[in-house]
């Protein structure tokens, strides 16, 4: 079905961890994932799942960041969780350590194509990525929808609260710095006087910690707002939801369905990505197939 996906490699740079892998067809074959630092470490671990593939090349390289970028030069123009990855050239410097095409877009748009072409298959559905950050990709009619620029779906910064904490965009009030799981660590640090992690702070709100509980609560209204919005505005068949907080959807999910359901006409479809962490690794294979002809390869 993918051609181009022939003996390629996929690469999921995540706010905290990157993952890296080398797909032959559909299946996966070899993998490395790490903590994110730079495009140094990338470069390694591709070379490290080519040399465990067996292969002395790939066919092409694909790359998902969680950032605003140029896509005709294939750089990074800024990532509020990730800055040292600001003004990286992505494309070229991987092009010219591996001599194959290489195709960079936003991780959330990587994971849309992933769910697009492996996972759910729908013709019109939103992918919302509940992380270290939020970001969006959409499909309308079996097309993935790029924008003017290619930066389509940024619903991480749709501001809902205009008096809102800070976001790392500069804006106030997005729904990144509402319910994103960055925010919710700093918010969940200074609450409760010491140095949490989301996931941290969710495992407190589930033992009865009051604080930890309002932060968490009035994260999962927030993204029910979210979601509500892009219900009222694309009506799409289903919104599909991945991300390292949906991990602990059984207490989450509930919250975020309940403001769901009182900010949104009808009944959205919503349910978990069928790829979880690999949602955003096969689409990033599948880029060649996806990426328009203005903002691939020269």
């Amino acid at each position: 079905m993918i051609g181009a996906m022939a003996r390629a490699i996929g690469v999921d740079i995540g706010g905290t961890r990157t993952r890296v892998a080398a797909v032959e067809g559909e299946r996966i074959v070899a993998r490395r994932a790490f903590p994110t630092r730079g495009i140094d470490e990338v470069r390694e671990a591709i070379g490290e799942v080519l040399a465990a593939a067996g292969w002395a090349r790939p066919a092409t390289i694909g790359v998902g960041a969680p950032a605003p970028m140029d896509m005709r030069e294939g750089r990074i123009l800024g990532c509020p969780n990730l800055p040292h990855w600001n003004g990286v050239e992505v494309t070229k410097e991987l092009q010219r350590a591996f001599a194959c095409p290489v195709y960079l877009a936003n991780d959330a748009t990587c994971a849309a194509i992933g769910e697009l072409a492996f996972g759910h298959r729908r013709r019109d559905f939103v992918y919302l990525t509940w992380s270290t950050g939020i970001g969006g990709g959409i499909v309308s009619g079996g097309r993935v929808v790029w924008g003017a620029t290619g930066q389509a779906g940024e619903i991480g910064h749709i501001v809902l609260r205009p008096d809102g904490p800070p976001c790392g965009c500069g804006k106030k009030g997005c729904l990144e710095a509402l319910a994103g799981g960055a925010s919710l660590a700093r918010r969940g640090s200074e609450a409760l006087g010491e140095a949490l992690s989301a996931r941290e702070v969710v495992e407190r709100a589930q033992r009865g910690d009051p604080h930890a509980h309002a932060l968490v609560a009035d994260a999962c209204r927030a993204l029910g707002q979210g979601i509500a919005i892009l219900w009222e505005i694309l009506e799409p068949e289903l919104i599909v939801l991945g991300g390292g907080l949906t991990g602990s959807w059984g207490f989450l999910g509930p919250q975020v369905l309940a403001s769901v359901g009182t900010m949104a006409r009808g009944s959205p479809e919503i349910e978990l990505t069928r790829l979880g962490d690999d949602a955003g690794l096969l689409g990033a294979v599948a880029l060649p197939d996806y990426v328009p002809p203005q903002w691939g390869p020269r």
